[in-house]
């Protein structure tokens, strides 16, 4: 029988469906920008320090990134079914159903992540050749990959653990722990790729190092406060296990596929770019770490809006889910003005700050002239696929990334590099992020009408 409305909710756990939607959607996302700013930030400066090492290592460490995408993806997708079960879950009620799902979702992504990370290491030279990587690169990225690979199951549980913290209700302690991973990875960042103070000079495999310590102790902080906040089951933990499973990955699945889509056709891209050069790659590099720290305000309220609709959603609240919408749709147009026009402006300078090459900067220049102009419609997009996810049907916001990459976005950038080189694949992006947007904005519009009240 599920237990419906305890007299004590889980520790640090907090209702989004009484107070007003601005100060609930501000208390979310205010805790999870300071984790999500901090982890992008230092993921800047470690790339500037890589930067220092030469343009070799930072081609390896760009080729990377759709790997390290792919194994991330996966953790954000069993997150988002979580989140989006047990936020349905918290605001109906049934919390020790929750609490259930909450412990299985943590069995199933340890399972995954060991298998997928064993495959992963055991695959990166067919891997990385196949995606154009020379020798002298590919060995950078064995470097890398060599140490980071043991540590992708410690960054997943963390992914999925913030993520059930967040369907309760509670950001400030995902969000405070992140910032405190990342401040770790900066501080051993230059010890150990650099070898100051005795250490020995690492290079790409003490940047991998870096992140390993500082997924141990986040890991270890988050598992902590979900079981002591009894927001997972710790006791007959197998007890509906499978069922469990299911329900997960019914939203899970499809939130994976999505998730993948962006990685896999980051992947094809990084080829398309490699035929025009290692600094092309360094300077795409560069550029989408720019630009991740003028989106990271985005990010962060797409992963606010999720546990915000669900709770809602699950306590017959639909009012409130489409005032919701309509502040951050509002406000995602507003900030990707904002947050583009100084990388429009600055985006050579930004990219000398990281890479001397004058390929590398004029590479990344270009990025940050053309694309930031859609960052706006890109968050809306944003928005209506955590929406969607959120209320559990998962399959429009499959259909969408679907589209954008492989209908739109790879095929006319094979078409514009043919005619404009590596150019036209930025121009690509610029225009798959608008037209998606907006077809995104229209989709949610229909499906949920957000002049409800």
């Amino acid at each position: 029988m599920m237990e419906r409305f305890p007299p004590m909710q889980p520790m640090s756990a907090r209702d989004l469906t009484q107070d007003s939607v601005s100060r609930s959607l501000f208390r979310m996302t205010a805790p999870m920008m300071v984790g999500v700013s901090s982890s992008i930030l230092v993921s800047m400066l470690e790339i500037g320090f890589i930067g220092k090492l030469g343009t070799v290592p930072l081609a390896a460490i760009t080729f990377t990134f759709p790997l390290v995408m792919i194994l991330t993806s996966i953790a954000l997708g069993i997150g988002i079914g979580t989140s989006s079960v047990i936020a349905r879950g918290f605001g109906s009620g049934a919390r020790e159903e929750s609490r259930r799902l909450g412990t299985h979702s943590l069995m199933l992504t340890f399972t995954v992540t060991v298998v997928l990370s064993l495959i992963g290491w055991l695959t990166i030279d067919p891997v990385f050749s196949a995606l154009g990587a020379g020798p002298e690169v590919l060995g950078h990225i064995h470097e890398y990959l060599d140490i980071y690979y043991p540590s992708v199951v410690l960054m997943t549980l963390t992914m999925v653990a913030s993520n059930i913290m967040r369907a309760n209700g509670s950001a400030g302690i995902p969000g405070t722990v992140m910032t405190v991973g990342s401040l770790v990875n900066l501080a051993l960042d230059p010890i150990l790729i650099f070898g100051w103070f005795g250490m020995p000079r690492m290079e790409l495999a003490g940047a991998a190092t870096a992140a390993l310590i500082a997924r141990v102790i986040t890991a270890g902080v988050l598992l902590r406060y979900v079981t002591r906040g009894r927001m997972i089951a710790t006791d007959g933990i197998l007890s509906g296990f499978w069922s469990s499973c299911r329900r997960i990955l019914h939203v899970g699945l499809p939130a994976i596929a999505t998730q993948l889509i962006g990685p896999v056709s980051g992947a094809v891209v990084t080829h398309m770019l490699a035929r025009h050069g290692e600094v092309v790659v360094a300077g795409y590099g560069v550029a989408t770490r720019v630009e991740s720290v003028a989106v990271m305000l985005l990010f962060a309220l797409s992963g606010s809006i999720g546990p915000f609709i669900g709770q809602n959603w699950g306590a017959k609240r639909p009012e409130r889910v489409a005032a919701g919408l309509r502040v951050t749709f509002r406000f995602c147009l507003i900030w990707g003005l904002v947050a583009g026009a100084p990388m429009i402006a600055f985006g050579d300078v930004i990219a000398g700050w990281i890479d001397h090459n004058p390929v590398v900067i004029k590479t990344a220049a270009f990025y940050l002239t053309i694309v930031p102009w859609t960052y706006g419609l890109w968050g809306i997009l944003m928005m209506t696929s955590a929406s969607f996810n959120a209320l559990g049907k998962p399959v429009p916001s499959t259909v969408m990334s679907f589209t954008r990459m492989f209908i739109l976005y790879i095929p006319l950038a094979l078409v514009l590099n043919h005619f404009w080189g590596y150019e036209g694949i930025f121009v690509a992006t610029a225009i798959s992020n608008a037209v998606m947007g907006m077809v995104g904005y229209v989709w949610f519009r229909r499906a949920f009408p957000l002049d409800a009240r």
